[in-house]
């Protein structure tokens, strides 16, 4: 049974009964609802079934530990430092102000970016802990490997970043570049 309302009538204007005809609204009822292979339709659309896709087994993944990696990351959490391996400043006049900002030269920038930001705060903190840990992590000693800088030295790598960074004045960013074009 369906019954036509005069929606105009309810809306306070008066209309013509031929008018009225066009503007009538029939009610919903559920059991008009046509159903599809007997089950009752969801409100909420179904996921579709994820499509996974198989890599061949030749591809090879990109080295991310590497010296060059850990310095491009290392680099993004502390500013640079010359002339310290560390160097940390307390910022702020006031006591309810201050923090402490730590800066890094290339060597240590490189050892956060493999050990994280905050491994610099640790009070065990040191160059040769560090060098130590770095060596553990990259399979080779960075103050062994002699290499020739991009200046013309030869000096140990380890000595070569440090070099790099206070005397020559390079950014760690050019001197990730470096490294990687090198191979490290």
């Amino acid at each position: 049974m369906t019954t036509l309302v005069n929606l105009p009538r309810f809306l306070g204007r008066r209309r013509d009964k031929a008018n009225a005809a066009t503007l009538t609204v029939q009610p919903y009822h559920p059991t008009d609802m046509t159903v599809v292979g007997g089950e009752r339709p969801l409100p909420v659309q179904q996921k579709p079934e994820p499509i996974i896709i198989h890599l061949p087994p030749h591809e090879t993944q990109t080295q991310t530990e590497t010296l060059s990696n850990f310095l491009r990351v290392g680099r993004q959490y502390h500013p640079i430092c010359r002339g310290k391996f560390v160097d940390k400043t307390v910022i702020g006049f006031y006591y309810y102000e201050r923090r402490i900002e730590y800066r890094t030269c290339a060597l240590a920038a490189a050892y956060v970016g493999a050990f994280g930001p905050s491994s610099v705060e640790d009070s065990d903190f040191s160059k040769s802990m560090a060098l130590w840990k770095l060596k553990r992590k990259l399979g080779f000693d960075l103050e062994a490997l002699k290499v020739t800088g991009p200046t013309g030295r030869n000096s140990s790598l380890a000595q070569e970043l440090i070099s790099l960074t206070d005397i020559d004045g390079w950014n760690r960013r050019g001197i990730a570049e470096w490294l990687e074009t090198i191979g490290l």
